[in-house]
């Protein structure tokens, strides 16, 4: 080994994967952060249930559902 500052390891490859170990942790590390200060900007005021549907969206899907009916002709006569 030459000198204390690692040049020989890292000529053998012992700090190759360093790099990547960081990076990961420091993405991983960020996707936390930016979520945590999404929901302290947001006051927690989203909801990740689905809501239920106003009477006029739910007269609409029954319409959709009995005109695509009508003009479905696979299952005719025969």
């Amino acid at each position: 080994m030459t000198g204390g500052d690692g040049e020989s390891l890292k000529r053998k490859g012992v700090y190759s994967m360093h790099w990547m170990m960081w990076v990961f942790w420091g993405t991983l590390a960020a996707i936390f952060i930016i979520s945590y200060v999404v929901d302290v900007l947001t006051k927690r005021k989203y909801s990740m249930n689905k809501k239920d549907n106003t009477l006029n969206q739910n007269m609409a899907e029954a319409e959709a559902r009995r005109d695509a009916g009508r003009s479905n002709h696979e299952s005719g006569m025969f």
